[in-house]
């Protein structure tokens, strides 16, 4: 199990080009993912999110800190394992899953060491939309280290973007696909 520690921003050009012209590229793609869930969406309707990408299976079980709006993800990708969380939480299993939300997105990845941790910077272009995030993954760091981290490179790279609720990939896709899971996940925040 990976956890994934994240804060999500607006777009804008001038952070853009900081990013570019201080950060490592590491890679360019194409990135097709479709959401899961029941037809009574108990999983978004508990902050899991089962996804679907490449033929691989992954469960992403987030936590929002709403101070800091620091995202928090237990990242789960073998299917037994899944398949057994579902279970024992909501008695479904991942062949009981249906496609509920389709997200195509163009990402940019870059990476940066501050403290001698790496944080991966990804930005996002989907759906008429474009957000960045910062994210760190990490077993032993406690959230609000992240966050200090996170907000340290913010402040070294002069990056002033905010922080952007309404630019989860899955919201605003659903809000074009599936508007019971847009308004699920909406009043989740």
């Amino acid at each position: 199990m990976i956890t994934e520690i994240e804060k999500k921003y607006a777009f804008n050009k001038d952070d853009y080009q900081k990013i570019v012209d201080n950060c490592k590229y590491e890679w360019e793609v194409n990135i097709k993912d479709y959401y899961l869930d029941n037809s009574d969406y108990v999983l978004f309707k508990n902050k899991y999110y089962l996804r679907l990408r490449d033929g691989i299976y992954e469960l992403k079980i987030a936590k929002v800190d709403k101070e800091n709006w620091l995202v928090t993800s237990k990242e789960i990708i073998w299917d037994e394992e899944i398949d057994q969380i579902l279970q024992e939480n909501f008695w479904i299993s991942i062949d009981e899953t249906i496609w509920v939300v389709f997200v195509e997105t163009n990402r940019e990845k870059y990476s940066y060491e501050i403290d001698w941790i790496k944080l991966n910077i990804d930005i996002d272009s989907f759906q008429y939309w474009k957000r960045y995030e910062i994210e760190v993954i990490s077993s032993s760091k406690k959230e609000e280290e992240i966050n200090n981290i996170i907000e340290n490179f913010r402040s070294k790279l002069w990056l002033f973007s905010s922080y952007d609720e309404s630019s989860w990939k899955i919201m605003v896709c659903a809000r074009n696909q599936n508007i019971e899971v847009y308004e699920i996940m909406n009043n989740q925040i």
